[in-house]
């Protein structure tokens, strides 16, 4: 009888455990699914931030400026970017704009026409330090 009861248990032992483990592992692979989608999906997404972002006279400028883009974009929050976005689309100031793109290398004192003028500097100063 003693023995019918310990076969019983360890029967019930090996199924809660295996239970266990099976549980474990679905949650590791969902996790690991999880993750996979999000970096895919923030992939696309940054992706499409700069095919909107090159549009933009803002792109150039940050050429101009030395500002490294891709730091831009991964680095800057997303609600900040729009807003430059924003202003540099509303911008009114596009032939001081584009005449000073023309030239190579633009300074970053020589900008006060521009409405992202506070940004880029604070942009260029931090990449500059972190360089």
């Amino acid at each position: 009888m003693r023995y019918c009861y310990y076969s019983a248990m360890n029967t019930i032992t090996i199924i809660v455990g295996g239970l266990l483990v099976l549980l474990l592992v679905i949650f590791i692979i969902r996790l690991f699914y999880n993750i996979t989608i999000n970096l895919i999906n923030g992939r696309k997404f940054h992706h499409a931030l700069e095919q909107d972002f090159s549009k933009l006279r803002l792109n150039k400028m940050l050429s101009s400026l030395g500002i490294n883009k891709t730091q831009y974009l991964y680095q800057t929050n997303v609600k900040e970017i729009h807003q430059q976005m924003k202003s540099c689309t509303d911008c009114t100031n596009t032939t001081e704009c584009d005449e000073k793109l023309d030239s190579p290398d633009v300074d970053v004192t020589e900008i006060d026409f521009c409405n992202n003028e506070e940004n880029l500097r604070k942009i260029k100063r931090h990449q500059s330090t972190h360089d």
